[in-house]
């Protein structure tokens, strides 16, 4: 159902988007196109495949596969398949346990549509659990698949992503996070009350630290060959800029948490491919719900002692609805992710309406400019929250930037051009609102340098690039400028990359 489009001035004129551009004549005759096309479905999906966006800030790496590929490398790995739950387990198998080889059934199409179906929400109205139930239920049921394809996940989601012109992304998991939840249950010391500090040099931590850079070192490393990368042949998802978002599962007893945390500051703090710490899992968990205030001055704790990974916050907050929790529970979640933990993003942010003085909360977002990862299809699904009741243009309203993201591709069966189609149908937006959209998930990734604009939302450049035009030799400022920013340079590449979609219409 389309809702109004709020006529704000915070909304961005489409004027300041096409003097950005290389030929104004040239994006001018793309919006025409798009707003020609954008009630007929089959075009809509077709230009929106192809259109530039800048990157996705929001998808957990393990949910992001489809369960074709976990049934396919089960029972390449000689896994088997618990036949009550439908949960992929370890071997030995055993036929007369229903634990049955993945091997033996990978051809046998009832068998596989019903795994398929509980590896995600495919059909999810059909069976007993809710959207909220079965979409958290399918990551305890594919987990045993993951160990050892890490690198094959990489070339899968960096394919998807190049294929849909996107080619930068921040994968959330929990790298290293069973070996911290063993610290943390097997220690005493979290309740001391010097026990973070002291913490900080647990010898325990630093081996899972170590272990968790030599497990990224080997998934990067498999993906590289899986892909063929630096061959004739490599794939698409070569060219995707790939960092990581170190997670931590808050739903375990403290010391676990406390002990994962520090684990995450530490990878983002000292290896440069992590660039964010999040939390994840349920945020309507009796031991989140319990713990959350907890949580965060956990955070702003360790904040104090990694420096870099403090400006790099990133938490799923109001990830919530109505009746799924006591209204009690809907009223501060995101405020104190921001102004205790010191998030920087926000995932999801659906329940703000409900926060207390949401007013001033959504004004201090938009001064502080604080994005929030928007997750259409996971919302809906999840928490019943679409159109007119999901808070998207009640964001806009406010100057509060957003970007989009699938959160889950493969548990929610979509890709990110499913939900840029979405945003479209929904919020009536137009070619300036997709570019806002595109330019923000780079602007505001989490990319080391300075950003390309001075202001996104107005496509003002720095001074540096201010003259310059993507496809022209650059002046010795910008080349400078870019030079010195990783960021900038994926800003400019996505600069070009409008310049040649834009060249088609």
């Amino acid at each position: 159902m389309k809702s109004c489009r709020l006529l704000t001035l915070l909304f961005i004129p489409l004027a300041l988007v096409l003097a950005a551009s290389a030929d104004p004549a040239r994006a001018g005759s793309s919006a025409a196109y798009f707003e020609r096309i954008k009630e007929q479905p089959l075009l809509l999906r077709e230009f929106l495949y192809r259109f530039p966006k800048g990157g996705e800030l929001h998808t957990h790496l393990d949910g992001s596969v489809y369960a074709e590929n976990y049934i396919a490398w089960a029972a390449s790995d000689g896994k088997c398949i618990d036949l009550p739950t439908y949960t992929i387990m370890p071997p030995p198998c055993d036929t007369q346990e229903q634990r049955t080889p993945v091997a033996d059934i990978q051809f046998d199409a009832e068998t596989v549509n019903r795994i398929i179906d509980a590896l995600s929400v495919r059909n999810f109205e059909r069976r007993p659990l809710s959207g909220h139930g079965q979409a958290f239920a399918t990551f305890g049921r594919f987990a045993n698949a993951v160990p050892g394809r890490e690198g094959y996940i990489l070339a899968e989601v960096t394919d998807r992503a190049a294929r849909q012109n996107n080619h930068y992304l921040e994968l959330i998991y929990i790298t290293g996070m069973p070996a911290a939840m063993a610290v943390g249950a097997s220690a005493n010391e979290f309740k001391q009350t010097d026990a973070l500090a002291r913490w900080l040099e647990n010898p325990a931590l630093q081996r899972a630290f170590a272990d968790a850079v030599a497990t990224t070192d080997a998934m990067e490393q498999q993906w590289q060959q899986v892909a063929q990368c630096d061959t004739p042949d490599a794939a698409t998802g070569c060219q995707v800029t790939v960092r990581h978002i170190s997670a931590v599962i808050r739903t375990l007893p403290r010391e676990m948490v406390a002990a994962q945390t520090v684990l995450a500051f530490m990878l983002v703090e000292h290896d440069p491919r992590y660039v964010g710490v999040n939390f994840v899992a349920p945020e309507d968990h009796p031991i989140v719900l319990r713990d959350y205030d907890w949580q965060m001055q956990l955070i702003a704790q360790l904040a104090q002692h990694f420096p870099h990974a403090a400006k790099h916050i990133t938490l799923h907050a109001g990830e919530l609805a109505p009746g799924l929790v006591p209204p009690e529970a809907l009223l501060g979640n995101i405020g104190k992710a921001i102004n205790i933990a010191g998030a920087s993003r926000i995932g999801h942010g659906t329940s703000i309406v409900h926060e207390q003085d949401h007013e001033r909360l959504l004004q201090q977002m938009a001064d502080q400019q604080i994005l929030v990862e928007i997750n259409l299809s996971s919302n809906d699904i999840i928490l019943e929250i679409a159109g007119d009741e999901h808070p998207f243009d009640l964001y806009r309203q406010y100057g509060v930037p957003l970007a989009l993201s699938t959160d889950d591709e493969g548990v929610f069966r979509i890709d990110l051009t499913r939900e840029y189609q979405r945003a479209v149908v929904d919020y009536d937006l137009g070619y300036d609102d997709l570019v806002w959209l595109s330019r923000n998930a780079l602007a505001y990734s989490y990319l080391p340098g300075e950003s390309l604009f001075a202001d996104v939302t107005e496509a003002r450049r720095v001074k540096a690039c201010s003259k310059d035009l993507p496809g022209e030799t650059l002046s010795d400022n910008c080349r400078a400028f870019l030079d010195s920013s990783e960021k900038a340079r994926l800003q400019w590449q996505l600069e070009g990359r409008f310049q040649a979609f834009e060249a088609r219409y």
